[in-house]
C-alpha cells in the first residue's frame, strides 16, 4: 500500500481549499453555518505535524483527539494493541505548550497535508484553511516499510492499515461522535473484488460511520493489463519491462469461474514451473539461475474476496530487462482477465506493461460499494487529472462515485510552512471535509432527518449535487456521477429533507 498524495512543491501556483472545494459559499452566506462541528475526521497516513498552527485552536490547544503512532515506543500502545504509542489530547497539549515537536513526527508530510485540507484551521494563513474547520481529528501514523519493491520507496502493510481503521472506530465510539474516515492510502488496483477486509467492520457505512477513499493514482502508470483468452488459444504472452527493482509482485485476476495457468519467462529465456489449479493450496518455488532471481507462485481458487481465481507471483532480487508472463487456458467461460503490478509509486519508473490499460485501476478499498470513492479533477484546466484511476469494477459497478479537485491544492506541511499536493488522496480529503459539513448540516435539521447519516444517502446527495458536463454521458467510469459542487449538494439536502 502507498499514499495517494504526491507533494508537488508548487506553492506559488497552488490553489486554496476554499476555491477548490467551494467553501467560500458557506462563509459569505449568513444562513448556512455547518463547519463540521462534532464530526471527527480520521487520517490514516504518515502522521501529522501537530505543532502547525492550523491544528492549534485559538486557546492554544489541539484539535487532535489522539494520535496512534505505530512506529513510536515513547508511550504505551492503545489498549488492545501490541505496538506503537498512543498520545492523548492532553499529552499533545503539553508538547504544544513547550513547542516540542518530538512526540510524533510526520517525516513525509502526506498525512499532515491531508489533515489540513480536510479540517485545517488556517491559523498560519487565513487563506489556507481547510474544508471542515470545526471538525476534530484522529490521526494514525502508519508503520512504514522501505525498499520492499524498489530502493527508497515507502510501503505500508494492509494489516497495520486495518488496525488503524479499527482504532479510529474505537475512538469515535469512546467520544460518542460521528466519524468520517479518510482513506488517503491505497492498495493494489483491482477490478474483481466484491468483498474486502473493510467488510469485517460492521460499523463502516452505518449511521455516522462514513468512509471516503481516493480512487487511486494509476490512470497513466502502465501497471494494469487486460486481455481475453479462449480455450482455442494455446497460450498468450504478456510483456513486462522491468527497471531497477528489489522485488516485484504480479497478480493475475480472471473474471468469473475461469481458470488460467501461468508461467514466468526471464530475460535470459528460462521458464518457471507452469502453475495450474490444484484443489489443495500449494506454493511453487524456484529460481532463475542466469538472473539469480527467485520466485514464488500461489494459485488461489476460488478467492474468498471475489469468488474468482487469484494468481500471485513474487519475484525476488529481480533484474532489469524484459520479463514475460505466459498464460494458459484451463477452463474458460468468459475469457476476460486483468493483470496488475504494485502501485507505481512503489516501483521503478521503468517497470511497466508494454501494452497497458488505464481502465479498471481503482484502488483495492475504493471498489467497495459502501465506500465513497473519489477521483481527481483539475478544475483549472476543467479536465480529469491524468493520473486519476478509472473503473469499471466488479459487475460493472460505477466507480469512482464522483471527482473532486485534486491538483496542486494548498495545505499545511512541515514547521509552519505550506505546500501543494496532487492526487486522489487530496480529492478524498476535500470530500471527507465536505461529508463532515453535510453531516453537521443534516444534524442541525429535524430529528427525523438524522436517518440520512448513512453512506448511501450521503453518496446520493453528492451525486445529486455534482456538476455534469454536456459533452459527457453520466455516469461514466472516469468521473462517476460528476464533479463535486458544494452549493448544489447543500441545496439537494435542503430540498429532500421534510
Amino acid at each position: 500500500m502507498s499514499s495517494l498524495i504526491e507533494l508537488t512543491n508548487n506553492l506559488p501556483n497552488g490553489e486554496t481549499v476554499r476555491t477548490a472545494a467551494g467553501t467560500e459559499y458557506i462563509y459569505i452566506n449568513p444562513y448556512i453555518t455547518p463547519t463540521g462541528k462534532d464530526i471527527i475526521i480520521a487520517i490514516i497516513d504518515s502522521g501529522i505535524n501537530y505543532l502547525h498552527p492550523d491544528f492549534i485552536k485559538s486557546d492554544n490547544t489541539t484539535k487532535i483527539i489522539s494520535i496512534w503512532d505505530q512506529e513510536s515506543t515513547l508511550k504505551p500502545p492503545p489498549e488492545g494493541y501490541l505496538f506503537g504509542s498512543e498520545f492523548t489530547r492532553g499529552e499533545i497539549n503539553e508538547y504544544i505548550k513547550r513547542n516540542d515537536s518530538s512526540l510524533s513526527v510526520d517525516n513525509i508530510g502526506t498525512g499532515t497535508i491531508a489533515a489540513g485540507i480536510a479540517a485545517g484551521l488556517g491559523h498560519g494563513n487565513s487563506n489556507y484553511d481547510g474544508v471542515a474547520v470545526d471538525s476534530e481529528l484522529v490521526v494514525i501514523k502508519l508503520k512504514s516499510y522501505k525498499d520492499t519493491f524498489a530502493k527508497g520507496k515507502v510501503n505500508y502493510e494492509e494489516s497495520d492499515f486495518l488496525a488503524g481503521i479499527k482504532y479510529a472506530l474505537e475512538v469515535a465510539d469512546r467520544e460518542n461522535k460521528r466519524m468520517v474516515i479518510n482513506l488517503t492510502v491505497g492498495g493494489r488496483s483491482t477490478s474483481g473484488i466484491e468483498v474486502s477486509m473493510l467488510d469485517s467492520f460492521e460499523d463502516l457505512g452505518g449511521s455516522g460511520r462514513i468512509v471516503v477513499c481516493g480512487a487511486g493514482n494509476e490512470g497513466n502508470t502502465d501497471i494494469h493489463y487486460s486481455g481475453n483468452i479462449q480455450m482455442a488459444d494455446k497460450s498468450q504472452d504478456i510483456i513486462i519491462q522491468v527497471g531497477e527493482q528489489v522485488n516485484l509482485d504480479i497478480t493475475l485476476c480472471p473474471i468469473g469461474p475461469d481458470k488460467i495457468g501461468a508461467a514466468i519467462i526471464s530475460p535470459g529465456g528460462e521458464m518457471s514451473y507452469v502453475i495450474n489449479y490444484t484443489p489443495e493450496p500449494f506454493v511453487y518455488r524456484g529460481r532463475f539461475n542466469l538472473e539469480d532471481t527467485s520466485y514464488e507462485m500461489r494459485y488461489i481458487y476460488p478467492w474468498i474476496k471475489s469468488g474468482n481465481e487469484m494468481l500471485d507471483i513474487t519475484l525476488k532480487n529481480i533484474k532489469p530487462g524484459i520479463w514475460t508472463l505466459r498464460i494458459f487456458p484451463e477452463f474458460i467461460i468468459n475469457g476476460n482477465y486483468n493483470v496488475y503490478l504494485p502501485n507505481k509509486n512503489l516501483i521503478s519508473p521503468q517497470t511497466r506493461f508494454t501494452d497497458s490499460s488505464s481502465d479498471a485501476t481503482i484502488t483495492l478499498f475504493g471498489v467497495i460499494k459502501k465506500v465513497i470513492t473519489v477521483g481527481a479533477y483539475n478544475d483549472r484546466t476543467d479536465s480529469l487529472w491524468i493520473g486519476s484511476s478509472k473503473g469499471p469494477v466488479v459487475k460493472r459497478q460505477i466507480k469512482p462515485d464522483i471527482v473532486a479537485p485534486g491538483v496542486d491544492i494548498i495545505g499545511p506541511y512541515q514547521n509552519d510552512a505550506y505546500n501543494t499536493a496532487t492526487g486522489t488522496g487530496v480529492s478524498s480529503s476535500v470530500v471527507a471535509g465536505i461529508v463532515a459539513i453535510m453531516m453537521s448540516y443534516i444534524i442541525s435539521q429535524e430529528e427525523e432527518s438524522r436517518n440520512l447519516l448513512f453512506s448511501e444517502p450521503l453518496k446520493t446527495f453528492l451525486m445529486l449535487g455534482a456538476t455534469r458536463k454536456e459533452i459527457y454521458t453520466y455516469p461514466n467510469m472516469a468521473q462517476g456521477y460528476g464533479i463535486l459542487n458544494l452549493r448544489n449538494i447543500l441545496a439537494a439536502i435542503s430540498n429532500n429533507i421534510e
